[in-house]
Protein backbone atom coordinates (compact mmCIF):
# COMPACT_ATOMS: atom_id res chain seq x y z
CA UNK A 1 0.00 0.00 0.00
CA UNK A 2 2.76 2.44 1.02
CA UNK A 3 4.40 1.94 -2.61
CA UNK A 4 1.55 2.84 -4.34
CA UNK A 5 0.88 5.66 -2.33
CA UNK A 6 3.95 7.18 -3.42
CA UNK A 7 3.96 6.28 -6.98
CA UNK A 8 0.41 8.40 -6.31
CA UNK A 9 2.23 11.40 -5.48
CA UNK A 10 4.82 11.51 -8.14
CA UNK A 11 4.71 14.00 -11.08
CA UNK A 12 3.10 12.14 -14.11
CA UNK A 13 6.29 12.80 -15.53
CA UNK A 14 8.71 11.58 -13.06
CA UNK A 15 11.10 8.75 -13.68
CA UNK A 16 12.70 6.86 -11.13
CA UNK A 17 16.27 5.32 -11.50
CA UNK A 18 18.49 3.83 -8.80
CA UNK A 19 22.03 4.45 -8.28
CA UNK A 20 24.70 2.00 -6.87
CA UNK A 21 27.20 4.08 -4.91
CA UNK A 22 30.57 3.07 -3.29
CA UNK A 23 30.72 3.24 0.62
CA UNK A 24 32.99 6.22 -0.03
CA UNK A 25 30.64 8.10 -2.67
CA UNK A 26 27.58 7.39 -0.43
CA UNK A 27 29.20 9.32 2.54
CA UNK A 28 30.42 12.40 -0.22
CA UNK A 29 26.54 12.03 -1.26
CA UNK A 30 25.39 12.02 2.86
CA UNK A 31 27.55 15.32 3.32
CA UNK A 32 26.46 17.00 0.25
CA UNK A 33 22.94 16.75 1.85
CA UNK A 34 23.86 17.16 4.73
CA UNK A 35 25.78 20.95 3.98
CA UNK A 36 23.11 22.03 1.16
CA UNK A 37 20.41 21.02 4.01
CA UNK A 38 18.70 19.07 1.03
CA UNK A 39 15.77 17.26 2.24
CA UNK A 40 16.74 14.41 -0.20
CA UNK A 41 19.54 12.72 -2.02
CA UNK A 42 17.27 13.23 -5.03
CA UNK A 43 17.39 17.03 -4.49
CA UNK A 44 21.10 16.82 -4.34
CA UNK A 45 21.43 14.93 -7.45
CA UNK A 46 19.39 17.36 -9.36
CA UNK A 47 21.25 20.31 -7.77
CA UNK A 48 24.57 18.64 -8.95
CA UNK A 49 22.47 18.11 -12.61
CA UNK A 50 21.93 21.55 -12.77
CA UNK A 51 25.38 22.59 -11.43
CA UNK A 52 27.20 20.75 -14.16
CA UNK A 53 25.02 21.95 -17.00
CA UNK A 54 25.95 25.33 -16.31
CA UNK A 55 29.40 24.21 -16.47
CA UNK A 56 28.97 22.86 -19.49
CA UNK A 57 26.98 25.52 -21.12
CA UNK A 58 29.94 28.32 -19.74
CA UNK A 59 32.63 25.90 -21.10
CA UNK A 60 30.88 25.41 -24.74
CA UNK A 61 30.49 29.39 -24.47
CA UNK A 62 34.59 29.45 -24.33
CA UNK A 63 34.13 30.87 -20.44
CA UNK A 64 36.47 30.06 -17.66
CA UNK A 65 34.82 28.70 -14.46
CA UNK A 66 36.76 29.94 -11.14
CA UNK A 67 37.16 31.47 -7.51
CA UNK A 68 36.71 34.67 -6.99
CA UNK A 69 37.18 36.26 -3.64
CA UNK A 70 36.55 40.31 -3.68
CA UNK A 71 38.19 41.02 -7.34
CA UNK A 72 41.37 38.57 -6.47
CA UNK A 73 40.65 35.54 -8.67
CA UNK A 74 41.53 33.24 -6.26
CA UNK A 75 41.88 30.25 -9.07
CA UNK A 76 40.55 28.91 -12.18
CA UNK A 77 38.92 25.04 -12.39
CA UNK A 78 40.69 23.11 -15.26
CA UNK A 79 37.88 21.19 -16.53
CA UNK A 80 38.08 17.56 -17.26
CA UNK A 81 35.61 17.41 -19.42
Amino acid sequence: MLSALRKEERKPDARRIQFEFSTEAFERLGKLKEDSNASSYAEVVRDALRVYEWVLEEKNAGNEIGAIKGKEIVHVVKLLI
